[in-house]
């Protein structure tokens, strides 16, 4: 019981983000950003669950990307994390940077002016993914 206490009270590093975002020169970047976590009830009754503090959110959308899809240039739409289920896509900044992401992936996308990113779908599958607004 004192041992729960004690984890209940330390932040723990759970899950890392990408973040893509424009600086003040418009140009976009990533930065990796963390999740710190804390046990806690989640529903009682229950073991003790690690979670962050909640963040608000405004809208959930599903999509999909065809094999093979491929983006021009374009800032993000709205300041929005995308979660991947399935599929693979790649994310390129306008600093030259691209990284790849697979399914369990999560990235937040707040570039909503600037040079913006492409995207790209890496494999021959369709690429399934759920945004939050927030």
């Amino acid at each position: 019981m004192i041992e729960q206490v004690a984890q209940a009270n330390e932040a723990t590093l759970r899950l890392t983000y990408a973040r893509v975002y424009a600086g003040t020169d418009g140009v976009t970047h990533f930065q990796d950003s963390p999740i710190r976590m804390r046990p806690g009830v989640y529903v009682p009754g229950i073991p003790l669950v690690d979670s962050a503090p909640p963040r608000p959110a405004t809208m959930l959308t599903f999509s999909r990307l065809e094999a093979g899809y491929t983006s021009d240039w374009h800032p993000a739409p709205r300041r929005q994390f995308v979660v991947l289920l399935t599929g693979a896509v790649e994310v390129t900044v306008s600093d030259g940077e691209t990284r790849p992401f697979g399914p369990g992936s999560v990235f937040l996308v707040e570039d909503t002016a600037g040079a913006g990113h492409r995207t790209r779908a890496l494999e021959s599958d369709e690429c399934l993914f759920v945004t939050v607004a927030c």
